[in-house]
């Protein structure tokens, strides 16, 4: 059963706690996941790497340099994405 999570805007993950973090990290997509992270707080950044093993850390920040330069407005939409994602579970309560 996934863990409740409820997320108003994409910096909202900086307050989660881990249980819900590793939902996060299960249930969004690498590529999704890597570009959110392009344009997060470092609390936010934290939060997820550290949530993450060493192998999966170091693979999504290799992937995210990788990606290179990205528009605000791109990296932007992902979140929002993400967040309509987790808003969409409230409804299934």
């Amino acid at each position: 059963m996934p863990v409740p999570i409820h997320l108003a805007v994409f910096e909202d993950i900086a307050g989660l706690d881990d249980d819900q973090i590793v939902e996060i990290i299960a249930r969004v997509g690498r590529d999704d996941l890597t570009i959110a992270l392009k344009a997060a707080t470092e609390a936010v950044k934290d939060k997820v790497l550290g949530n993450m093993s060493g192998e999966e850390r170091e693979a999504l920040t290799q992937y995210m340099e990788s990606l290179g330069p990205m528009r605000l407005s791109e990296v932007e939409i992902v979140q929002l994405q993400i967040v309509n994602k987790f808003k969409d579970d409230l409804s299934d309560d």
